[in-house]
């Protein structure tokens, strides 16, 4: 019977561990976000050195519309707007909940959520919000 409990509480620990792994996992890795950027980076006519700026920077000091479009361009692949532009929350807290628990990720999406006439600054703006606060997209 002790060996059981032994084999079980195994288990756990390995699950326990990949769950953790899998929620820790950089969001960036993920292999449609690369077709997403080269996709983003055309649509937007943006250059690879701002879309890099965009990655490694906490907030580039003066955003182009270029580099703002960039964003609402993943947005839109990663479908938290819609092709109206409309934010879709339940895309943007279960891809957040991929990270984090789903009450912080409700939680960090009411704390960002922005809806500026421009749907890219729309979009940028969240972005940085959630750079911020320690949410990386992409």
């Amino acid at each position: 019977m002790t060996s059981l409990k032994a084999s079980k509480l195994i288990v756990a620990i390995v699950i326990a561990n990949f769950m953790l792994e899998c929620y820790s996992q950089d969001l960036g890795k993920i292999p449609e976000i690369e077709q997403y950027k080269l996709h983003c980076i055309e649509w937007s006519q943006i250059t690879e050195s701002s879309a890099k700026k965009l990655r490694d920077e906490e907030e580039p000091a003066n955003p182009t519309q270029s580099m703002k479009c960039y964003v609402q361009c993943f947005f839109q692949k990663l479908r938290f707007m819609n092709e109206k532009s409309e934010l879709q929350k339940d895309k943007i807290v279960g891809f957040l909940s991929k990270a984090m628990e789903e009450a912080k990720a409700k939680s960090l999406y009411e704390k960002c959520l922005a809806r500026r006439t421009n749907p890219c600054d729309t979009a940028y703006d969240m972005f940085i919000c959630y750079r911020k606060n320690k949410a990386k997209l992409f």
